[in-house]
């Protein structure tokens, strides 16, 4: 694989996770249909895309702002509302931005084929970001012990950056900083499951 060098200048990426809330009236909208995500589009938004899927905590959405020179050229919505995938030109540039929400059960195999669909791709940078549900290295990532699944998962978290050539931006800048996304009552413990990352070609 040969990535093109990307060059994006104040291009800037928030990842916002939308679980867990308490409120009722808002409970009933943490799955995205068509008709709530229409209603994502605020002041700062030019264009919104959506995966939403199919279940009470599934679905994603992407949203360009009206300030980003932004031009679709191919989607791909999960249907199941996993995944979003947008081959696009953006600051005039083409790249790929992939919105992913991986299951908590599974992951290995719901990484295994995000890796096939993505490889379609692979002569063009790559910025793919969200929940991935699992952790890079427990040793860091993990304000507990390991799990008996953490290994297998980072393996195939490994397998993916390998084979598209993907850095984990933020493990790039702080090497040894524990910081976490998440926290597991069953296990009562802290872990890093979010993620943005990469194509290693692009200049950041």
């Amino acid at each position: 694989m040969a990535n093109r060098l990307l060059k994006l200048r104040a291009v800037q990426l928030i990842s916002w996770n939308v679980n867990g809330i308490s409120n009722k009236a808002k409970r009933h909208k943490t799955h995205i249909n068509l008709l709530e995500s229409a209603k994502l589009r605020q002041g700062w938004v030019g264009q919104v895309f959506s995966a939403p899927g199919n279940g009470a905590s599934r679905g994603v959405s992407t949203l360009i702002s009206k300030r980003m020179s932004f031009q679709l050229i191919k989607q791909i919505a999960d249907k199941d509302g996993r995944y979003l995938i947008l081959f696009c030109l953006l600051q005039n540039e083409k790249c790929v931005l992939a919105n992913i929400y991986a299951p908590n059960m599974g992951q290995s195999v719901f990484l295994s084929k995000l890796n096939l669909i993505l490889a379609e791709f692979a002569d063009y940078p790559i910025l793919m970001g969200g929940d991935l549900n699992l952790v890079s290295n427990a040793v860091v990532d993990r304000s507990g012990r390991p799990l008996p699944s953490d290994g297998t998962l980072s393996r195939a978290l490994k397998e993916i950056q390998d084979s598209l050539a993907l850095t984990d931006v933020w493990r790039m800048v702080n090497p040894h900083t524990r910081e976490y996304t998440f926290y597991s009552s069953a296990h009562s413990s802290y872990s890093r499951i979010d993620y943005i990352l990469f194509s290693q070609s692009m200049e950041i």
